[in-house]
């Protein structure tokens, strides 16, 4: 995969609400095959920013591009179908269902009509549909909690479910917003695991997250913003020794040589 070619392109940027501009002028790429953090203080824009890639909000200015396709006034609900997938910081699974189940729910992208989505043996045991679901909850570890209420699984599973669920709809880019938010350490190692499988697969990753140390293991490149402006871009240990980003982690007046956390 050529990783000098921009996947996602965000270009020139700019978010309003009524008078308060919380995005200004904001460009970034995220080149195919790459695991990207987006970090900044809390405050910065960052949920902004998923939020206009995804479709939530729409643009005051600027335009946003998926493999060389404007997507910039394509709704929400479409954004997928040009390889866009979101997990979410608070969990969106259905806890009476099981975890295939909920796993399931994310393939209505696959289905090429309604006929596809209604047929009885996209439900059935042998049906493809519940196959290749069967078999990326077993590549990703989770086979064990396959025919499980998700209301039933530990916080951390079901995080990594949520996870499969939204790469079985087969994206391009897949936005994850605070991944190891409430995991102890054991629970960021496997979904950590999982991660680097999922981008095996061809996946390129979008990072939202607050753990450095997470960012540092996961990401080979960052972009840092703060007040809806990019601040620093490159390796951790680049930005990390960047003093406008010291400054905006810490304030001026703090000792640069105490490190920092988002």
């Amino acid at each position: 995969m050529d990783m000098a070619t921009p996947l996602l392109q965000f270009e020139n940027v700019t978010k309003r609400f009524g008078g308060l501009t919380v995005i200004t002028n904001l460009s970034f790429d995220v080149r195919k095959g790459e695991r990207l953090g987006l970090i900044g203080p809390n405050g910065a824009g960052k949920s902004t920013v998923f939020n206009l890639i995804t479709g939530v909000f729409p643009l005051t200015s600027g335009r946003i591009c998926i493999d060389g396709v404007d997507i910039t006034n394509v709704p929400s609900r479409k954004r997928i179908y040009h390889g866009v997938s979101r997990s979410f910081q608070n969990i969106r699974l259905v806890e009476h269902q099981t975890v295939l189940e909920n796993v399931l729910l994310g393939q209505h992208p696959n289905c090429a009509s309604l006929i596809d989505l209604l047929h009885p043996g996209r439900l059935s045991s042998r049906g493809r549909w519940v196959r290749e679901a069967r078999e990326l909850l077993e590549q990703s570890g989770l086979s064990e909690y396959t025919d499980q209420p998700v209301a039933a699984l530990p916080y951390g599973v079901r995080k990594r479910v949520d996870l499969v669920r939204a790469v079985i709809a087969r994206p391009k880019l897949l936005l994850l917003d605070e991944p190891a938010a409430g995991l102890n350490p054991v629970e960021t190692e496997a979904l950590q695991r999982q991660l680097f499988e999922i981008h095996q697969r061809g996946v390129t990753l979008l990072v939202v997250e607050h753990d450095m140390h997470f960012v540092d293991q996961l990401c080979n490149r960052v972009v840092v913003i703060n007040f809806g402006n990019k601040i620093a871009e490159g390796s951790m240990s680049e930005v990390r020794n960047d003093s406008v980003v010291r400054e905006a982690y810490l304030g001026p007046d703090v000792n640069c040589e105490a490190g920092y956390a988002a």
